[in-house]
């Protein structure tokens, strides 16, 4: 109850109004909200912990205090009863000695302080003289000589007796006589003597009140010192708070004014130039992000300028490849028309190897238009970009290999996929155009004896990798190592094609490799001459609607 008094003590907390030119701070935040106002706040707590330090120090001393005053009142005590009782023993020895019992009287020590009893008796326990003054006193303790051996037991030992609501001590000597010579002769009797303990109960009431009131007024005094000494701390560390807080809230100018020479006085310097760094560097970050800025505008028209000769450059590519496309298709078509229409007005007439030139002359032409198409679709693949829709890659690689289901039938060729494709978000025809290409390339590379197959394969890729991989893997022929490199390049053909005479234009995998980088892709090629070949190509999972679909 005492504690709950002490901090329920108002202490002033108020803080001295803000430095001149110092910045103003409002209710501290977090993250935007309203600090929560605590119940103590931190000169309280420290004004509540100085005075439970003094509590416990001065509680401690006038325990001590008091316990050993107690012992030092009792111990004086107890050598009054026991100096008093063996002076009297000695006393009735001297003058004892040769008087009857009848003689003997006690009535000039009836103004002893706190003596209740004086009793002498004989070694037969018969009362020769008393003064008794507090009969309970002595009942109480004749009491305990009565039993056996307890008088030689407690001889010249101090007791303490209860009687009633008082308590005594007491103490049992012998008494000797003593001859002319100053020698004990034998045995006179026993002299029994109690005193009271109420005085030296008494006094130690007072010294406890005295004590307890003594802690109190200590306590007292000490409140406004020690809110001294909270307010002396406290207010520094509250005003470093409201600086912090400034600080946060973009304040950089807000600085602390405390001189002191001690810690607080260094924190408070030190935050004073931890504001000045933080304000330099602010200015510096404005400067600099002010350069960045018109850098960043500069770089951007320079962007835009570059993007707007690009975009030039694409459409005078694409006039032109439609202009070249146009006239070189023009004159293909009327060489294919005039071989057409000669054939058919000098049949009769020409001879057949003739004939043959001019079919031939046709099919040439044919070729010819359809790489000039090829090639103004590659041309188109990045530059003309398809709608992009969900598209179900295993129903596609069905429906591509159902197209070619008659030359796989004439070829004895199988084509199997080996795991579930997932669904993809693309463009349909050209992702249809990859596999097509892949799958057609793995046709007219197989080989005629041994094992006709085709694999399509797709799984998650390991590790770290946020990718999508595909493959198509054949039991053909197989490519050479120094054909490998440049086996994605627009009219590059492997050595073993030309020699076989495959049919083919070397626009296909060049088609595939454009088709594949719109995606952020990748495509790569694993052969062995002679054990085939597999074809692979990975995308990011982006664009997968469904990638828990694709097998790890």
């Amino acid at each position: 109850m005492f504690i709950r008094a002490v901090m329920a003590v108002p202490v002033t907390t108020d803080l001295p109004p803000p430095e001149s030119g110092a910045g103003t701070v409002g209710v501290p935040t977090w993250s935007g909200h309203a600090r929560p106002v605590a119940w103590i706040r931190l000169p309280q707590k420290t004004t509540a912990i100085l005075l439970v330090l003094l509590m416990a120090v001065v509680t401690l001393m006038g325990c001590v205090f008091f316990f050993c005053t107690r012992s030092m009142l009792q111990a004086s005590q107890r050598e009054q009863l026991s100096a008093f009782a063996y002076g009297v023993s000695a006393t009735l020895g001297q003058s004892g000695s040769g008087r009857s019992t009848t003689q003997i009287e006690f009535g000039a020590l009836d103004k002893t302080p706190n003596l209740e009893f004086i009793v002498l008796t004989d070694p037969s326990d018969r009362q020769m003289a008393a003064l008794i003054t507090e009969p309970a006193a002595w009942t109480s303790f004749h009491g305990q000589l009565a039993n056996p051996g307890a008088r030689s037991r407690l001889l010249g030992q101090i007791q303490s007796i209860a009687h009633g609501s008082h308590t005594s001590n007491a103490i049992t000597v012998p008494v000797f006589e003593i001859n002319e010579n100053g020698q004990p002769a034998g045995l006179f009797g026993y002299l029994h003597c109690g005193f009271s303990t109420g005085a030296v109960t008494a006094q130690l009431h007072f010294l406890q009140a005295f004590v307890l009131f003594t802690c109190i007024g200590a306590v007292l005094i000490a409140l406004p010192v020690a809110g001294l000494i909270a307010r002396h701390i406290t207010v520094p560390i509250q005003r470093l708070a409201r600086g912090a807080h400034a600080l946060a809230e973009g304040n950089l100018a807000h600085r602390v004014a405390i001189r002191r020479s001690d810690e607080l006085g260094e924190l408070a310097d030190a935050f004073n130039r931890m504001a000045d760094t933080v304000q330099a560097q602010q200015e510096d970050i404005r400067q600099i992000n002010a350069g960045l800025e018109q850098k960043v505008h500069d770089r951007t028209q320079e962007i835009e300028t570059v993007n707007k000769r690009l975009q030039a450059e694409i459409s005078e590519k694409e006039d032109f490849l439609r202009a070249v496309s146009h006239d070189l298709n023009a004159p293909l078509r009327n060489i294919a028309g005039m071989a057409s229409m000669l054939a058919i007005k000098y049949q009769a007439t020409l001879e057949k190897d003739a004939l043959q030139r001019l079919d031939r002359i046709q099919k040439n032409v044919q070729v010819e238009c359809e790489l000039i198409n090829e090639l103004l679709e590659l041309s188109r693949i990045k530059t003309r970009r398809e709608k992009i829709e969900r598209v179900d890659l295993h129903e596609l690689i069905t429906a591509v290999s159902e197209g070619f289901s008659s030359d796989l039938e004439t070829r004895a060729i199988t084509l199997r996929v080996l795991s579930h494709l997932p669904v993809m978000r693309c463009e349909k025809m050209r992702m249809r155009q990859v596999f097509q290409n892949l799958v057609d390339n793995a046709i007219k590379y197989m080989r005629e004896d041994g094992p006709k197959e085709i694999k399509i394969a797709c799984h998650a890729g390991g590790g770290v990798s946020n990718e999508v991989i595909f493959s198509v893997a054949d039991t053909g022929m197989g490519i050479a190592r120094e054909d490998l490199p440049g086996l994605f390049h627009v009219f590059r053909r492997a050595k073993n094609a030309t020699v076989m005479k495959v049919p083919g234009k070397g626009v296909g995998l060049a088609s595939v490799k454009s088709i594949i980088e719109n995606y952020n892709g990748r495509l790569w090629v694993e052969s062995v001459q002679g054990s085939g070949t597999t074809f692979c190509f990975a995308i990011p999972r982006s664009h997968f609607e469904v990638a828990k679909e694709v097998a790890a």
